[in-house]
């Protein structure tokens, strides 16, 4: 297996492992929050009910002290009743009042006065059990029968012949109202006692089971926060980044297990080294200066790039965020995450060096066009224009041998000058086909690249083929883009290949259509293609140029004796003329 599948490989299988470790930390938080929810839930219910018992229990209470006062309010009023008989003050109807006012809030629910002689009013619940109401209720019909024995006896007043008969049978009802009042108070208070048993023994039980959901949670929470330690510590172990503690005098504290790659260095033997060790001589006081002042400020973190050592002949560009915890009770140090940037850098200077090949290239285009302007000058002005005066300067001879009798000298004459006219000719139509090749435009690329390799092959004397398998023609773009390409080749190799045979290949391949222009010459190492342009030869470059502006792609294949090779892809687009 490759390097690059091991790594895919050993990607896909971290991303399981953090798939499932996510799963088991979302599973694990949720039986936490239900465990958290039960508590709550059992808490809740323990102080409601408490609640309401306590609520029940002062209920109770306050209901069996009224009961029981009914008693005492029922001798009072007998009492009273006899007072106000022998002419003593005495209000026995407000003990009948309260006898009767009791009586209703005993059965219904109601206001009545405070017990022990306290100021105010309470309220007190109906009674619910069917006992308790029976007797209550027997007590307020004998209530009733009390009072209105009562206002009898009064309004009979203590003349009344049977006046001892009606005072006993007011004591015998007034006995009577005690006694089911008792009754009443008994049972009460035994309803009382076993509502309060039950009430310790739901407490008890709501007790144990608090207690329980309490253990559990922090059985729980223990539990996660053993796995959220877990994670954290497997997090730093895997991470990418290096992560490194160091102290005021950057000495390595702590250092992640990923510094094996970063450094090359085992965690015991990284542990106590300076950080100035690690870091590349010319960076080290920028990495200084940034650090020394971050000591004088708590908690702010800097970033500073420079280049860490990786082994002993090499370097890693690498970008550091330090933290300042030194005064943090659990760290004491400077927390640095760092982070290899050596790909980021190496594209940036690749970025950098195709930028400057470009405007180089621009630059190039620029002279190249002016020079080209200057040559084509030159050639009409030392050619044709040159040559033009000539044939006037034979032409005025001509017009004088008009003079003379012979006619075979002003054949002669005017032979030489239609031979140098029609060489001019030929002189001008190859330098129209050079800057612009007909065959180009009225027969498409195959027929501008035979005739280009064929004037090569006379011109230079190399053996020349060429093999297409193009059957239609491309867009004029395309075409034009192709044969430059390969004209620039043709020339190179004429100049500098010293080859006897050259040869151009043209067919479509995967969408793409491929030209291949080769020879058998020398060759050369294409590593040196580079100081070639910065020396200020721009063939190579200009082709490739070529290619990738026409959104292709294009190689070089060369070496020293085994001739040079350049292949160029473009996007199929066949011509829709």
């Amino acid at each position: 297996m490759s390097e690059n599948g091991a790594d895919r490989l050993s990607e896909s299988t971290r991303g399981r492992d953090r798939r499932a470790r996510r799963v088991g930390q979302v599973g694990s938080e949720r039986r936490l929050l239900w465990i958290v929810a039960v508590y709550l839930l059992v808490i809740g219910t323990i102080l409601g009910y408490n609640a309401i018992a306590t609520a029940s229990e002062r209920d109770a209470a306050l209901v069996v002290n009224v009961a029981a006062r009914q008693r005492a309010v029922a001798e009072r009023y007998i009492k009273d009743v006899l007072l106000s008989l022998s002419g003593y003050p005495a209000d026995p109807q407000a003990d009948a009042q309260a006898l009767q006012e009791n009586a209703v809030a005993l059965l219904d629910g109601g206001t009545v006065d405070a017990v022990q002689g306290a100021d105010g009013r309470v309220h007190i619940p109906a009674s619910n059990d069917w006992k308790v109401r029976a007797k209550l209720n027997q007590g307020r019909r004998l209530i009733a029968k009390l009072v209105s024995t009562g206002d009898d006896l009064l309004a009979r007043g203590p003349g009344a012949p049977d006046l001892h008969q009606r005072i006993l049978q007011l004591r015998i009802i007034g006995a009577q109202v005690s006694t089911i009042t008792n009754d009443a108070v008994g049972q009460m208070t035994r309803d009382v006692d076993a509502t309060l048993t039950r009430l310790v023994r739901v407490g008890i039980i709501l007790g144990i089971l608090g207690t329980l959901a309490a253990l559990t949670m922090g059985f729980l929470l223990r539990r996660a926060s053993a796995q959220r330690a877990a994670q954290f510590q497997s997090l730093i172990h895997n991470a990418s980044d290096l992560i490194t503690v160091i102290d005021r005098d950057l000495s390595i504290l702590y250092a992640s297990p990923s510094a094996g790659r970063f450094v090359g260095y085992s965690l015991p033997d990284l542990t106590g080294k300076k950080l100035s060790e690690l870091v590349h001589p010319e960076d080290l006081p920028a990495v200084h200066h940034a650090l020394d002042d971050l000591v004088e400020h708590p908690t702010s973190t800097v970033n500073v790039d420079y280049r860490l050592r990786y082994n002993a002949e090499s370097w890693r560009h690498v970008q550091t965020a330090a933290t300042n915890l030194l005064h943090h009770p659990l760290v004491g140090g400077m927390v640095l995450n760092t982070r290899d940037i050596t790909e980021r850098v190496m594209a940036e200077r690749q970025l950098q060096r195709l930028q400057l090949e470009q405007e180089k290239l621009l630059e190039r285009t620029v002279q190249a066009t002016e020079q080209e302007r200057k040559r084509v000058a030159a050639e009409l002005h030392d050619g044709p224009v040159q040559h033009l005066t000539a044939l006037d300067v034979m032409l005025e001879r001509a017009r004088r041998t008009l003079d003379q009798p012979s006619v075979a000298s002003q054949r002669e004459a005017i032979e030489k000058v239609q031979g140098r006219i029609r060489e001019e000719v030929s002189d001008l139509r190859k330098m129209m086909s050079e800057l612009r090749p007909p065959a180009l435009d009225n027969l498409g690329l195959v027929a501008a690249l035979q005739e280009q390799l064929a004037a090569v092959g006379r011109e230079a004397g190399l053996e020349s083929s060429i093999d297409s398998t193009l059957d239609t023609r491309l867009q004029p773009a395309q075409e034009i883009v192709l044969y430059r390409v390969a004209q620039e080749a043709l020339t190179n190799t004429v100049k500098h290949a010293g080859a006897d045979r050259v040869w151009i290949l043209l067919k479509p391949m995967d969408g793409h259509v491929v030209l291949e222009v080769g020879d058998d010459g020398g060759g050369f190492d294409p590593s040196d293609a580079a100081a070639s342009v910065s020396s200020g030869h721009f063939g190579l470059l200009g082709m490739r140029e070529r290619i990738e502006m026409a959104g292709g792609k294009w190689d070089l294949v060369s070496g020293a004796g085994s001739g040079t090779v350049v292949r160029a892809w473009l996007p199929w687009a066949a011509d829709s003329e």
